[in-house]
């Protein structure tokens, strides 16, 4: 069997780049061992970023009319309420989606495969990647079902999508490097009595222990995640959900009867990231590539960052549009972010769980009394969101990135988000091609050039909110990458800046 791409693995990652290739119409074959999307609620925190790249395919309200807005948090010290954060005005003014979404994955993996099936397309559910070999050409692939009818797949490109044990990583010989953070972690769905009201996250701050509950689609339905002490010494596959519980109740300082368990499960954090994301013809994306401590809810939202950066750039590839160089570009981008993200949740981790006397004192005495009123600051919340809602990732170094004039935004940084005339400038920017924004302060005109089947032009007034954010006045361009990230900018008129950069590639 014969194909452009092919999948292994049908998580979120593997699946959302199945649907980035159905826009960009490409064939593709995915396969799992699973036998279908998970029951389970695994990763809950949908970020604004993941939710601007659903929004091109139309399935960003889908996905938000499936969970719940993060709004608040209360921040609990030794079984009482010290503060509240209001995280409702968190993102204004930076994304359509200024919020974290709290919505389970197993439902987010059915929207997803939804799509996929709806364009006729499908997943190679209980079927495996046995071995894999590629040359120069492309990548043949020997698949098995757990039936043990086998299969020999034949296409151009591989991306393993497989998780943190990913055999194509193991296949291709890179190494997976890092560390394990030395305590069992939990996590349990369940459904409380207690006497706090079912609308906030609900952070547990103490010395050197983590502990949060979040609100669940449902009644009285929270997930908990948690840390057992540094001394806990039993491994993950032994813990039994009486000590689970037993540390929750311990841990909350509150009266709580846990009513019904719907799933948990315990896990060692490791913090570890490939040498490279690619070799050959063969890619990896998401767990497969990087993983880190839950903090911050990055984790299933890189790997979906990680196939929309990939998707088109396959797709100019196959097309016949640009050269496999492009290509090298996915490894320069997504590792660095890789290895920044890493080092962030780290020192979130750190934030929130160590045992460092001064973060401790900080933790439990300080920071409940201002994290209301800090997080209500403009500098503040322009300084968090971006980081957490995944919109301040950057390709300032990639060679993908060109400018030449003085601006605010920098080439390599995501299309910042504005209205034009009371709509999204993303409304725009739905074709799986590059985009030519051309703002006219109405004098100095840019130059006219004409769509084709690689670009769409747009010519829009210099608007005051646009000058203010790219720091211009007067007209200049702004060509877009299919993944709404900025190829070049420039103040240059006459066109030539543009034909040289789509030209190079």
């Amino acid at each position: 069997m014969k194909t452009d791409v092919i999948i292994v693995g049908a998580g979120p990652t593997g699946l959302a780049l199945a649907c980035q290739l159905i826009r960009h119409n490409i064939d593709f074959v995915i396969v799992d061992k699973k036998e279908t999307t998970t029951p389970h609620s695994k990763a809950i925190g949908v970020q604004a970023r993941t939710l601007e790249i659903y929004e091109q395919i139309d399935l960003a309200d889908a996905l938000i009319a499936l969970g719940a807005k993060a709004e608040k948090a209360r921040l609990i010290v030794g079984g009482k309420v010290r503060g509240e954060a209001d995280f409702t005005e968190f993102g204004k003014g930076m994304s359509a989606y200024p919020y974290v979404l709290i919505v389970e994955q197993g439902k987010h993996e059915k929207l997803l495969y939804d799509f996929i099936k709806e364009r006729g397309r499908d997943v190679r559910w209980q079927t495996m990647l046995e071995t894999f070999s590629q040359d120069e050409s492309g990548v043949t692939a020997n698949i098995k079902t757990v039936s043990g009818e086998s299969d020999t797949l034949e296409a151009k490109f591989l991306v393993g999508c497989d998780g943190a044990k990913s055999p194509v990583r193991h296949g291709l010989g890179l190494t997976f490097e890092g560390s394990t953070f030395e305590r069992i972690f939990y996590v349990a769905d369940v459904v409380i009595d207690w006497d706090f009201a079912h609308d906030a996250l609900m952070v547990f701050l103490m010395k050197n222990n983590l502990l949060a509950f979040f609100p669940m689609i449902g009644e009285r339905q929270w997930r908990i995640v948690g840390t057992f002490p540094e001394e806990f010494a039993k491994d993950e596959g032994e813990v039994l959900y009486d000590e689970i519980e037993e540390q929750i109740k311990k841990d909350s300082e509150v009266e709580l009867d846990i009513t019904k368990v719907n799933w948990f499960s315990t896990y060692k954090v490791h913090t570890r990231h490939v040498d490279k994301f690619s070799r050959g013809r063969c890619f990896l994306a998401g767990d497969a590539a990087h993983i880190h401590t839950p903090a911050g809810a990055q984790g299933m939202n890189t790997g979906i960052q990680d196939a929309y950066n990939l998707a088109w750039k396959l797709a100019f590839v196959l097309k016949g549009e640009t050269s496999l160089e492009i290509l090298e570009t996915y490894n320069l981008e997504r590792l660095e972010n890789a290895k920044n993200l890493l080092k962030t949740t780290d020192r979130f981790f750190n934030l929130v769980a160590s045992p460092e006397p001064v973060l401790s004192y900080l933790r439990t005495h300080v920071f409940p009394y201002v994290a209301g009123t800090a997080f209500s600051i403009d500098a503040v919340r322009k300084f968090v969101f971006p980081r957490i809602s995944q919109i301040g990732i950057n390709y300032r170094k990639s060679s993908l990135s060109m400018e030449r004039g003085f601006f605010k935004v920098k080439a390599g940084d995501r299309l910042p988000y504005f209205t034009i005339d009371g709509a999204s400038i993303y409304e725009k920017l739905k074709a799986p091609k590059f985009h030519l924004l051309s703002f006219f302060d109405g004098e100095n005109k840019p130059a006219e050039l004409a769509e084709n089947d690689l670009t769409d032009v747009f010519e829009i007034p210099l608007y005051p909110n646009v000058a203010e954010i790219f720091g211009a006045s007067k007209s200049f361009s702004v060509l877009v990458r299919p993944d709404n990230y900025i190829g070049l900018l420039t103040e240059d008129l006459a066109g030539e800046d543009v034909r040289q950069y789509l030209s190079r590639f």
